[in-house]
């Protein structure tokens, strides 16, 4: 299994074949599918994306769909439940844009489960009614598991969508996906300055390898006080980051640092 950050995107290769993508846009603007999300598919010789993830109804994690949809088949797209009810046009070019291209929908919540070959991908979140509050704390969070070896994928998860999340306990992750970019809001240590304890999800999730996308020049030192015992690379200084598991083990590469780190051992 092959997974890279891209630009607003993370891309899961599955060991058959199957691609599929969770999240597709970003801060500024569609336009990066087109310079940076597509190329890289293309350079991977894809042509077909199997299934797209969408984390939740917040502009900069979807609204490069429509670029996509021009570009490549899609099969189907996936979203919370309350991803359509959104009131805002962005959400509406996208579901126009899905009829367009014909394109089904699907809907999922915590307790389903997807299989790409080797490759399955738990949904822990959100619950499939309730859950007010704005659309950060209903994130599509996905565990995904190959083999041994898990990544977590979180959205802008925040809030209450993190305390219905921790409620849970889960085994330590291998990787995980910093969530609302790696902000402060969503990752912040606790306890005083001076002796800061791991923050609600670094606890939880306990991961060796953090992956923030914040913009270029937003701090970031929260993030090792709150991921301690963590690596934690932040796409604008590492560039994209890819992560390859297979029976031997699984190791991450970042682009632009060339930095390369084992995050775990083989069955």
């Amino acid at each position: 299994m092959v997974v890279k950050s891209v630009g607003g995107c993370v891309v899961i290769e599955a060991p058959d074949g199957r691609v599929l993508l969770y999240d597709t846009g970003t801060t500024a603007g569609p336009d990066a599918v087109r310079r940076v999300v597509a190329p890289y598919l293309w350079s991977r010789g894809v042509t077909r994306i199997d299934e797209v993830f969408l984390s939740h109804a917040d502009l900069d994690h979807f609204n490069g769909v429509p670029e996509l949809l021009r570009r490549f088949h899609v099969a189907q797209v996936t979203m919370t439940p309350t991803f359509p009810d959104k009131n805002s046009p962005g959400v509406e070019a996208v579901l126009a844009a899905l009829d367009r291209h014909n394109v089904p929908r699907g809907f999922a919540a915590a307790g389903q489960r997807f299989v790409a070959g080797d490759v399955a991908l738990e949904v822990l979140h959100p619950p499939p009614v309730g859950l007010e509050g704005n659309e950060n704390v209903r994130s599509l969070v996905l565990l995904v598991r190959h083999g041994a070896h898990t990544v977590l994928l979180t959205g802008d998860l925040e809030g209450e969508g993190q305390a219905r999340v921790t409620a849970r306990a889960i085994a330590p992750v291998d990787v995980m996906l910093a969530p609302h970019h790696g902000a402060k809001s969503a990752n912040a240590p606790r306890g005083v300055a001076g002796a800061p304890e791991p923050g609600v999800m670094a606890a939880w999730a306990r991961p060796k390898l953090v992956v923030s996308s914040q913009r270029a020049g937003t701090a970031t030192d929260h993030l090792p006080r709150s991921y301690r015992g963590a690596t934690v690379w932040d796409t604008p200084s590492a560039g994209g980051v890819t992560v390859r598991s297979h029976r031997t083990g699984m190791v991450a590469d970042a682009f632009r640092t060339g930095a390369r780190q084992v995050v775990g051992r083989g069955e």
